[in-house]
């Protein structure tokens, strides 16, 4: 934990002290830091349909995301049979091949989005995400789970880097920090979903049905339904780069993506 905070740490200074912020901040004009905070919420955030379609895309990919990390355990223990000594050594090797695998496909996935668009690379993502948690559901053999993990850490990969494009590009240029910021509720929640759900509800229920075992393999094709899930979500985001005219005075901002005429 004192290593994490380090790493937390240094990595908070880089940020503050070299990262420039790019623009003007919106003027607080004389309000309350209150209800500068409830504006956060405001419902003027309901004409950013496009955002609003790529937050509930994204709750539903990272639900998805989280599948694997948190039923590793599970999944090598009550599936392979594997006692608590092999489980924990596989699950190392099994995250060692996921960590490899997102740090190299983030940059190519990023390059990729720049040409053939941001949605594309995420449809790629969420296909081979739901096939890699698919070959994990029904792998008769570890390596052929090891197999489908790799390809399942490709997708996250290529997913956590355009995914954050595609919500810079659409959302208000005056206001990026609120949107952001709320857009990481969905971030924040994931995890927490695919816990309760996908090995609380889930697996427990096919375990308690189909026989001990079987309860991760049915975590994994909960997976395999928020990918499917995200990916039908992401259809309505309209995708392109916003240009609004930022007047930090005023904080006016052009007409959003997606918003109906």
């Amino acid at each position: 934990m004192m290593a994490i905070g380090a790493v937390e740490f240094i990595t908070m200074l880089s940020v503050v002290i070299h990262v420039d912020e790019g623009h003007r901040v919106k003027k607080r004009n004389g309000r309350s830091w209150f209800s500068i905070a409830r504006e956060a919420w405001g419902t003027d955030i309901l004409r950013e349909r496009s955002f609003l379609w790529l937050v509930g895309s994204r709750m539903c990919i990272l639900t998805g995301a989280a599948i694997y990390p948190i039923m590793a355990t599970f999944y090598l223990g009550q599936t392979f049979g594997l006692d608590s000594r092999a489980a924990g050594d596989t699950k190392l090797m099994l995250l060692g091949i996921v960590g490899l695998c997102v740090t190299l496909s983030v940059v190519p996935a990023s390059r990729l989005s720049d040409r053939v668009g941001r949605k594309k690379v995420i449809y790629g993502s969420c296909l081979a995400g739901a096939i890699g948690l698919g070959m994990g559901a029904v792998a008769p053999v570890l390596p052929i789970a090891l197999a489908g993990a790799a390809l399942f850490a490709v997708a996250a990969g290529s997913f956590l880097a355009v995914d954050w494009a595609l919500m810079s590009d659409i959302v208000p240029k005056a206001s990026t920090g609120r949107y952001m910021g709320i857009s990481n509720v969905a971030t924040a929640s994931a995890g927490t979903v695919a816990l309760a759900v996908g090995g609380g509800l889930v697996m427990d229920t096919v375990n308690h049905f189909l026989g001990y075992g079987t309860g991760p393999r049915g975590a994994l094709v909960f997976g395999v339904v928020c990918y499917v899930l995200g990916a039908l979500l992401l259809v309505p985001v309209i995708e392109g780069r916003r240009d609004d005219a930022l007047d930090a005075s005023s904080g006016d901002e052009a007409a959003p993506l997606g918003a109906a005429s």
